[in-house]
């Protein structure tokens, strides 16, 4: 750890200084949530006209974070376009919970972010290898408060992969813990590509916001 090229200095109120607990405790909560390091600083969000009402809805969210966790209600944030904040956003609730549980989170891993293309193909690969880490994330998954579910439904699953999903969904839903879904596909699509019972659980089970803005990936 390295206080002076902390990502987390723009939103912070502590004066910086090497025994930082918030800054040791932040820290540990960003590593162990599997959000690759090159996402973890705090990115601006640029709103036009389209999805300002989708803009307002998830400031309200990231505000009361804490009551969304804790009813473990799901959100299923959705566009036809790439590039346009889904992924972004869904970051910013996941920090926003951090910023407001990281004195009482004792080390532990508390939310996870999951890249489902990535996922989906470690689960084949650790039926024959060792994938590092892998396992451990498998038994996370049940286990923390939030799951980031990113790039859901972009491609068709496989029988295999529609049972791995549904069962570790599944049971979170059940478990009454939440999940934040980031897709390219509304409903029907999503139904086409996960099969009805999954994109049931996923869609119908959530708060469903959609972007309308064109990629903008690059532009800011």
């Amino acid at each position: 750890m390295n206080i002076q090229s902390c990502w987390y200095k723009r939103i912070c109120t502590e004066q910086c200084s090497e025994n930082c607990i918030r800054y040791k405790l932040m820290y540990s909560l960003f590593k162990q949530s599997n959000l690759p390091e090159a996402l973890w600083n705090y990115k601006s969000l640029t709103c036009k006209d389209k999805d300002y009402q989708a803009f307002k809805e998830l400031q309200a969210k990231s505000d009361a974070i804490l009551n969304f966790i804790e009813a473990g209600n799901n959100l299923y944030i959705y566009s036809e376009n790439c590039g346009n904040g889904k992924t972004t956003w869904a970051i910013r609730l996941m920090y926003s919970y951090f910023d407001k549980i990281w004195h009482k989170s004792c080390f532990d891993c508390k939310a996870l972010f999951v890249s489902v293309p990535k996922f989906l193909y470690n689960c084949k690969r650790s039926i024959s290898q060792d994938v590092k880490g892998f396992e451990e994330l498998c038994n996370l998954i049940s286990e923390v408060d939030l799951v980031i579910w990113d790039d859901i439904g972009e491609m068709k699953a496989s029988d295999y992969e529609h049972q791995i999903l549904f069962q570790y969904i599944d049971d979170r839903i059940n478990s009454k813990k939440s999940n934040i879904y980031t897709s390219n596909k509304n409903k029907e699509q999503l139904e086409d590509v996960l099969g009805v019972r999954l994109a049931s659980r996923i869609y119908n089970c959530s708060e469903c916001i959609e972007f309308l803005e064109e990629d903008k990936r690059g532009k800011y």
